[in-house]
Formats: C-alpha cells, sequence, structure tokens
C-alpha cells in the first residue's frame, strides 16, 4: 500500500492567451488532495464503486499503467482518496487526485515518474493545472508545455472566498472564453508581465496587479455580483489584489504575510463579508507537486 497527496489552487494568478497560447499560472495553496493505492487479489464492490465515483482519476490510472505494460494489473489496482478538495470550484481538484493517485501508483509498481508525466496524463482527460509542478510556471493547459518556471514567492497569503454552486470544468464554452481573451489582449499581456517581473523579483505588489487584472477580463465572460464588493475589500483592509478561479467559484484576495498576520486578515475579511454568502478561510502559498509515502 502507497499513499501520496498533492496541492491544489486557489484559481489562478492570471489566465489567458500568452504569445499565441492559451495558458494559465496556478496559485497552488496548502489544501491536499491525498490517495491510497494498493494492489489485491480481488477488488471488492464497495472500492470498485468509489472508484467509478472518481472516473477521472480511474481512467487516469488506465492511462498510466497502458503507457507502463502493466494493463494486465489494472483490475487489481484499488485507490480510495482519504483527504479532498472541493470539487467544482476552481480548486484545481481533479488534477490533484489525478497526480496523488499517479505517485502513489507510481511507488507502489515501482516506476519512475516526472511532474511532466502527469501533467501529460491529466491533460489526455481534461483542460489541467500547473499545480503538478513544484515551480509556478507559464503552464500551456491544453498541450502541457511550460513556457516559464519560476521561484514560489515568499511570503504570499490568501483569503479565500468560495460562492454557493458548482463549475464543471468540461462545461465551459472555451471558444467564447477564447474570443474575450483576444478581445482584452492588451490588457492580458500587461497581466503576465506583471506577473512575471512579480513572481522574478518577488515583488508581491506586482502579484496583486497582475491578479486583479485577470480576474477583471475574466469577469467580462464569467461575471459575479459580488466582485465588486471585493475589490473595495482588498482596498479597505490592505490586501495586494484580487485573483479568482477563472472556471470556478473561488475568489481570493491576496496580501503580503510580513505586513498583516493571516489571523487579523482573515478576521477583517470575516467581517467585511458578514452579509454574504460565502466560506472565508486563510491559505498559503505553497510549492506544487505530488509527495508519496511508504505505508
Amino acid at each position: 500500500m502507497k499513499r501520496a497527496w498533492c496541492p491544489g489552487s486557489m484559481g489562478e494568478l492570471v489566465q489567458g492567451t500568452w504569445e499565441g497560447k492559451e495558458v494559465l499560472i496556478s496559485l497552488t495553496i496548502d489544501r491536499f488532495s491525498e490517495i491510497e493505492v494498493d494492489l489485491v487479489e480481488r477488488v471488492d464492490p464497495k472500492s470498485r464503486e468509489h472508484m467509478q465515483e472518481l472516473w477521472k482519476s480511474k481512467r487516469a490510472m488506465e492511462l498510466i499503467l497502458q503507457e507502463w505494460g502493466l494493463s494486465r494489473i489494472a483490475g487489481k489496482i484499488v485507490f480510495r482518496r482519504c483527504r479532498s478538495i472541493p470539487e467544482g470550484k476552481g480548486y484545481a481538484s481533479s488534477t490533484a487526485d489525478i497526480a496523488a493517485l499517479i505517485a502513489a501508483l507510481a511507488l507502489l509498481v515501482e516506476r519512475d515518474l516526472y511532474e511532466e508525466d502527469i501533467a501529460r496524463i491529466a491533460l489526455k482527460i481534461e483542460p489541467s493545472d500547473g499545480i503538478v509542478f513544484s515551480k509556478m510556471c507559464i503552464f500551456d493547459h491544453l498541450d502541457g508545455s511550460i513556457l516559464v518556471r519560476f521561484p514560489v514567492p515568499r511570503y504570499l497569503g490568501v483569503v479565500g472566498v468560495e460562492l454557493p454552486g458548482v463549475l464543471d470544468t468540461l462545461s465551459v464554452d472555451r471558444r467564447r472564453m477564447r474570443a474575450q481573451w483576444e478581445k482584452y489582449q492588451k490588457d492580458l499581456s500587461e497581466a503576465f508581465g506583471y506577473a512575471q517581473r512579480g513572481l522574478e523579483e518577488n515583488d508581491l505588489s506586482l502579484l496583486g496587479r497582475a491578479a486583479t487584472l485577470s480576474s477583471w477580463i475574466a469577469q467580462s465572460f464569467f461575471p459575479e455580483p459580488i466582485y465588486e464588493k471585493l475589490i473595495e475589500i482588498c482596498s479597505s483592509i490592505g490586501g495586494l489584489g484580487i485573483n479568482r478561479a477563472h472556471t470556478g467559484k473561488a475568489f481570493g484576495i491576496l496580501f503580503d504575510t510580513r505586513v498583516y498576520p493571516p489571523k487579523k486578515m482573515l478576521q477583517r475579511a470575516k467581517e467585511a463579508l458578514r452579509n454574504e454568502k460565502a466560506d472565508v478561510f486563510y491559505n498559503k502559498v505553497i510549492s506544487g507537486g505530488a509527495r508519496v509515502m511508504n505505508l
């Protein structure tokens, strides 16, 4: 039996078209999916049902076993999710599930595994996220290529604001979304420019500007009534900017943890949002990538 876990994301720092490619920069946070995998003689009905519910992960398992020449054992692999990330909110939950499963599986069957392998398999199922990479990156979430890698920003905190409802990534009208990105291409280029400089120099104020600009563009095709209020709250409590899940129901108020203690920032945000139907919580921005453990 082997186990692995992978962090999710608080949506994206920036997402859109850049240098002719559809790319994103995931904002990886300390919120995890954890998957346990084992090789058994017979898969019991309850486990089979659980795996079928996680059909994206199950399909990823089948694909990677096929690549390794181990399709013959697919019917003897059982996995279960020990820790989960809310689905349909924009936290990259499906990608995190797949990454954790593949990492645990590689350990179980003693196969080498690279971050690019996980991304490639995940992309065969749906557009995925950059959380599988240890560094932050400008990631083409359609073809799996990494355009630029960056250090993970230090001292960047995020107060998450989760709205009711869900949004399935596969249901998104990507043609309409691309049309909006094309309309705002000049602004998107500016947002990616801020993000690059901010990540290279660990300038958190530039990251806030990048995120706010990108979230404003996303508001044009995924409007949320709470957006303008979040902009006002961010300014009033000392935040750096607003990011969002571009295909989800979560927003983030970015801030510098050296300036404002997370506990105090969370308290102020909760007070300002007390009349809204939203869950409010704190997360730290961390490095991505799946982690494994022996049991």
